[in-house]
């Protein structure tokens, strides 16, 4: 059984699945980014907010970025895209507990939007959606549910 950690890893890649564009988790980006566009979600450390003394709860918070990628030969289009494909993903995770995982989820405003060195990247266009989870675990974080 996976860790807590793993498990919300695992309940955000699932909630963000029914997005238009391709999902993918701690991957390379790809040679070519696919006419639906893609999601590639990146799990950074998790950092210990607070311990509750006594009880053997620590609480933690942790940041995925989404890198999120869209694909049109016009510029404005390419903006248009990146900002629909944003918003389908905020969507899908406003709101969210990833059943029951976490008790807290921060969307925060698309970072670093640019053009994308990718083959065709004149077409390309990406940026990185910030999203924070907040969440307990027992005294060992590592431990399974």
């Amino acid at each position: 059984m996976p860790t807590k950690h793993e498990s919300i890893t695992l309940a955000l890649v699932a909630a963000l699945s029914p997005h238009a564009a391709r999902v993918m988790r701690e991957q390379e980006l790809p040679e070519y980014c696919p006419d639906e566009g893609l999601i590639n979600v990146m799990p950074q450390d998790a950092e210990e907010e607070d311990q509750r003394l006594g009880t053997g709860v620590r609480e933690f918070a942790r940041v995925y970025e989404l890198e999120v990628l869209v694909q049109d030969a016009d510029e404005t289009a390419r903006a248009v895209a990146l900002d629909a494909a944003l918003a389908a993903a905020a969507g899908l995770l406003h709101g969210q507990l990833l059943g029951g995982l976490i008790d807290y989820l921060r969307l925060e405003a698309p970072q670093e939007t640019e053009d994308v060195p990718m083959d065709g990247a004149a077409s390309l266009k990406g940026a990185v959606l910030p999203v924070t989870v907040f969440y307990e675990t027992p005294d060992n974080p590592m431990e399974s549910d």
